[in-house]
């Protein structure tokens, strides 16, 4: 798949004048000496909006999940400027343009050009708590446009979608300075907190979304992987084959106890939440995941424990090397009984094959059946699975494809072979 991600988010700065003495219709005022001077006339605040732009700024780039490779193709991109109050869910679109992703493309910049007035009138009706935001995807003319299909090919030079980008909410601050002659306000992008680090992604499951947010920076365990995000659409899709998968996952234990290991920004743990929401879901990974994933958590889930039929999830921090927990780190992990234990987009890391596979051990009981998720990216990763046979006798009970054949993305249950 491919995915829209921000280089840079929206950034601006936006200056005009509110007062001026070079106006051709100069007032006169006298003074009590009889003598006349020239003062500087009043530009109203429509007036001086009338004619002014301001221009946002951003750069985007259209790379694979993990950015190893650029598209390489031609792709209309669609981008929005929508605004929003924060206490209320109507939504303006306050402007939308088109841009050209060409081959051999690594960066896009883009430059939306907002009349002032209408910012200014958008601040107004709305007040104070008004947030802004930018939104980029693929353009798609005529009925095709399906924002639910997420599939595309990942080796030609076409795609039918891609997953869009959406940037957090930010605000224009502004800065009045006076000066001889003049007096400017200066109009500057910024963002609540730490949001300029985060964007946005709806992610379709089922009838519903979870919304999503991920770095935009370098980081792999703080963006959203291919798998994760095919297995939450395969697990609340209306497929044939997707029946007899959950109700496997359900034969084992209602309510279930659910243990992901290494759950990034959490897609597969809060997609299993809903279509489980007796469940208790225990999302791990390093710490530096921390954050991002219970930004997710709080997005997605309820504080209301009558609307999740008791259930609950929450993030851990858990270090596949034991050593490096404390003990109540391990305890939460190594001490419960999980029915089932979900491991997606880990097997990139061949030197990680050993720890990973003991740790899977150490949580996989009789009663547990283990979820193994990747998308194919290397050879090696066969022998994840080859380990888990030769070290407790782990073999395959239900294997099923996610997405077309070009993504290369399989979900694997797996089990002891004496439970079958």
């Amino acid at each position: 798949m491919y995915h829209v991600r921000f280089l840079k988010v929206p950034y601006s700065k936006c200056s005009l004048s509110l007062l001026k003495s070079d106006s051709p219709k100069k007032s006169r005022t006298k003074l009590n000496d009889g003598k006349a001077v020239t003062a500087p006339q009043i530009i109203s605040r429509p007036q001086a909006f009338s004619g002014s732009t301001c221009t946002i700024n951003s750069v985007v780039t259209l790379t694979t999940d993990l950015g190893e490779y650029f598209f390489y193709g031609n792709a209309t991109l669609s981008v929005s400027l929508i605004a929003s109050g924060q206490l209320s869910s109507k939504t303006t679109n306050v402007i939308h343009t088109k841009v050209q992703w060409k081959p051999g493309m690594r960066a896009l910049p883009i430059e939306l050009e907002v009349s002032m007035k209408q910012l200014d009138r958008i601040m107004k009706n709305r007040g104070v708590d008004v947030r802004f935001y930018m939104r980029v995807g693929l353009n798609i003319d005529g009925e095709s446009n399906d924002e639910n299909e997420i599939y595309v090919d990942s080796y030609g030079d076409t795609l039918s979608t891609v997953l869009p980008v959406t940037s957090l909410g930010f605000w224009f601050s502004g800065a009045e300075e006076w000066r001889p002659r003049k007096y400017d306000i200066q109009w500057t992008i910024r963002y609540d907190n730490d949001n300029q680090r985060y964007v946005s992604r709806d992610i379709p499951i089922g009838v519903t979304s979870l919304k999503l947010v991920e770095e935009t920076g370098e980081s792999v365990a703080r963006h959203l992987w291919d798998s994760g995000i095919l297995l939450g659409s395969f697990l609340t899709s209306s497929q044939n084959n997707r029946d007899l998968f959950v109700q496997q996952l359900r034969a084992a234990s209602k309510p279930m106890r659910i243990l992901e290991l290494g759950s990034g920004c959490g897609t597969v743990g809060l997609s299993l939440s809903k279509v489980f929401p007796q469940s208790h879901v225990v999302l791990t990974d390093l710490d530096s995941a921390r954050d991002v994933c219970e930004r997710n958590i709080a997005l997605n889930c309820t504080t209301n424990k009558s609307s999740r039929a008791n259930g609950k999830v929450e993030f851990s921090s858990f270090n596949w090397d034991s050593g490096n927990n404390t003990a109540e780190e391990n305890a939460k992990v190594y001490d419960a009984e999980w029915d089932l234990v979900i491991s997606c987009d880990c097997t990139y890391n061949a030197d990680s094959f050993d720890i990973l596979t003991d740790v899977l051990l150490k949580v996989v009981s009789r009663r547990t059946k283990l979820l193994l998720v990747h998308k194919e990216r290397h050879g090696s990763e066969a022998r994840v699975f080859e380990l888990l046979r030769e070290k407790n006798n782990l073999h395959f009970q239900w294997r099923q494809q996610l997405g077309p054949a070009s993504v290369k993305s399989t979900a694997d249950i797996l089990v002891r072979w004496d439970n079958e």
